[in-house]
């Protein structure tokens, strides 16, 4: 397995812990090129005069914010820089500390308006649930080939939308009944060779598939990889630890428990991601001119599945079994459209 960096760590933990970036102090691109990389994966073109422009927009937009409601005095350097220079700042490799804290308010706020935009325009274009899934299932039936191509110890791959039946178990068991809380309409699950390939995955996911700063805070269940012990056994990692965004063992802190229907010694790492999508030309030229300009980055969300090879035979093995796992969800499904809340008394059959 390669070394990480101390980017690439800080991403793959944010993805290991469901946390926010939004939380975050300070980025850690060392550069130019990693700007431009981290914009490509985001779906913006950086040689674009018109996504550029965006940025650029985005950038007013945060800056109004925070001037206007928290009375912040942004930096003009801030302001008047060529808006991939922004993230370097935020990187402290250009500027001051002070200039690091403003420009990490100011991406903050831009990654937020650009997300509530991308929700906007997804509801204006005429592209189906159905097409953007498409799109999103192409996008790492793309990223999984790659792996094979790499070398990358890849056992299975599979992936696509739930059947109509699965999600209507799924609304039919949750309490919250209503289609805006499922988060894994489309599923894809990846099955590595060895414990030590699932943090290799997961960096290449957030450098070649979807941007770190858009995996879902609050979603992540994680109980193979502990991070902290994960950091200590590795020499070059225990070196660079102190300048995480946060302390060690807060993971552990956190965790979440597993799906109340998986066997009890299930173990599986579970993410959901706000994948980014370029909408087509062809696409946006159908939506009325008199709508405004909301970009062309729409966001369709993915739940991702990573399990080791033994792992992932133990979790077929006893309770764990997914016909187990089925049969209980189905029976709480049976009981609540048979008994409600209530119950029903014996004098009432």
């Amino acid at each position: 397995m390669r070394t990480l960096s101390l980017a690439e760590l800080e991403q793959v933990r944010l993805v290991l812990r469901g946390g926010s970036v939004v939380d975050w102090y300070r980025l850690r691109f060392e550069g130019v090129d990693d700007v431009r990389s981290f914009l490509r994966i985001s779906e913006a073109d950086p040689d674009s005069p018109g996504d550029l422009a965006r940025l650029d927009w985005l950038r007013g937009e945060a800056a109004r914010y925070l001037t206007d409601e928290h009375g912040y005095k942004l930096p003009i350097e801030l302001m008047n820089c060529d808006a991939i220079d922004l993230f370097l700042y935020a990187s402290e490799r250009k500027g001051r500390r002070r200039d690091r804290f403003f420009a990490c308010l100011l991406l903050k706020v831009m990654h937020i308006v650009h997300h509530i935009e991308a929700r906007e325009l997804a509801h204006r274009i005429p592209l189906s649930a159905a097409a953007m899934s498409r799109i999103l299932v192409d996008k790492f039936d793309v990223f999984a080939a790659s792996l094979a191509g790499d070398g990358f110890p890849l056992v299975h791959y599979v992936g696509g939308q739930k059947t109509a039946t699965s999600l209507l178990t799924k609304l039919l068991v949750k309490r919250e009944h209503h289609a805006a809380t499922i988060h894994d309409r489309v599923r894809f699950r990846f099955i590595v060779k060895h414990p030590q390939d699932v943090v290799d995955l997961l960096a290449r996911m957030t450098e070649r598939l979807f941007p770190f700063n858009y995996v879902a805070p609050g979603q992540t269940v994680n109980h193979l990889i502990n991070f902290t012990a994960f950091v200590e056994s590795h020499p070059e990692y225990r070196a660079i630890a102190p300048h995480l965004q946060l302390e060690l063992g807060q993971e552990e802190q956190s965790l979440r428990p597993l799906n109340e229907f998986s066997g009890p010694s299930y173990a599986v790492i579970n993410f959901v991601v706000d994948v980014p999508l370029r909408v087509p030309d062809e696409v946006l030229l159908k939506i009325p001119a008199d709508d405004g300009d909301l970009g062309r980055i729409v966001f369709a969300l993915a739940e991702v599945q990573i399990v080791d090879e033994r792992t992932d035979a133990k979790n077929e093995q006893g309770e764990n079994r997914h016909e187990r796992y089925r049969a209980r969800q189905l029976a709480i499904v049976r009981e609540r459209l048979e008994r409600g809340k209530r119950g029903i008394r014996d004098d009432d059959r």
